[in-house]
């Protein structure tokens, strides 16, 4: 349950920095995007493990 909170808390902070960061820094763009989607898929994943009964 505690990586379900950490997952979370890190993909408000991920989606709080890609607002800040300037769109001139297009690689660092990229990657905090490509770390928030998979943080999402992950947080999702494991979730849906957890409610199915499955644990990790």
């Amino acid at each position: 349950m505690r990586i379900l909170i950490i997952l979370f808390v890190s993909i408000l902070v991920i989606a709080i920095a890609r607002k800040k960061i300037n769109d001139k820094y297009e690689f660092i763009h990229y990657m905090l995007s490509l770390a928030y989607f998979a943080m999402i898929i992950l947080f999702v994943y494991i979730l849906s493990m957890h409610f199915l009964g499955h644990s990790i």
